[in-house]
């Protein structure tokens, strides 16, 4: 009887143990929409794993907008297939940025080193973005910033991005992380902060809204 017994919690231990999972798959599957933050699950939820700090609970970070940005770019260069990949490079040319605590220009001299990896299979393509930007504030400040991310979709919608300024941002994913430097008194907050941008490309410009990740 203790047996069948012993048996039979054991059975529903499982079956519960799994329709957790299952929800916990559910619900990371489901679509996340703009503008929204998907939080952490509650620890007991992770249960495959023993942490050593379950009570241990963290802030769910937010988005404070930063500025918009519009960068031109000259030609790109396609430097061909070596042995980090396909890479490409662009000048910028100059351009524009402004946001409730930073406004200015960009200096003409910063680029993009870029290496583009296609999927023939499943007809995508995604560039793994290197760049960087000289920014000069409105009251004379000169920012580093440096750019990493990836732009990816459809090969077809991507390779027609330089021509075809009817091709929308959300035709595409273009994300970035964003390091930024002076030795400015003035803007010393961009050398503590974490920034992100969602990004896009029309024509001959770079087009994106960063955002401090809080």
């Amino acid at each position: 009887m203790v047996d069948s017994l012993s048996l039979f919690l054991s059975v529903q231990s499982q079956t519960e143990q799994q329709r957790r999972e299952r929800d916990s798959m559910a619900s990371n599957s489901a679509p996340i929409h703009p503008g929204t933050v998907e939080r952490a699950p509650s620890i007991s939820e992770l249960s495959r794993t023993e942490w050593a700090r379950p009570e241990y609970t963290l802030p769910v970070p937010s988005l404070k907008f930063l500025f918009h940005l519009e960068c031109e770019m000259d030609v790109f260069h396609h430097v061909g297939l070596g042995p980090h990949g396909d890479r490409s490079t662009v000048i910028f040319k100059g351009g524009r940025f402004e946001g409730p605590r930073m406004r200015g220009e960009i200096l003409p001299g910063g680029g993009d080193w870029e290496i583009v990896r296609n999927d023939e299979a499943a007809g995508t393509q995604t560039a793994h973005l290197d760049t960087r930007y000289n920014l000069r504030t409105h009251d004379g400040a000169v920012i580093y910033l440096q750019t990493t991310g990836v732009r990816t979709g459809r090969k077809e919608v991507l390779e027609k991005l330089g021509e075809d300024e009817g091709i929308g941002a959300d035709e595409f994913r273009m994300r970035l992380h964003c390091t930024m430097e002076t030795g400015d008194e003035r803007y010393k907050w961009v050398n503590e902060g974490v920034f992100v941008a969602s990004s896009g490309k029309s024509g001959s410009r770079v087009i994106y809204d960063a955002y401090e990740l809080l």
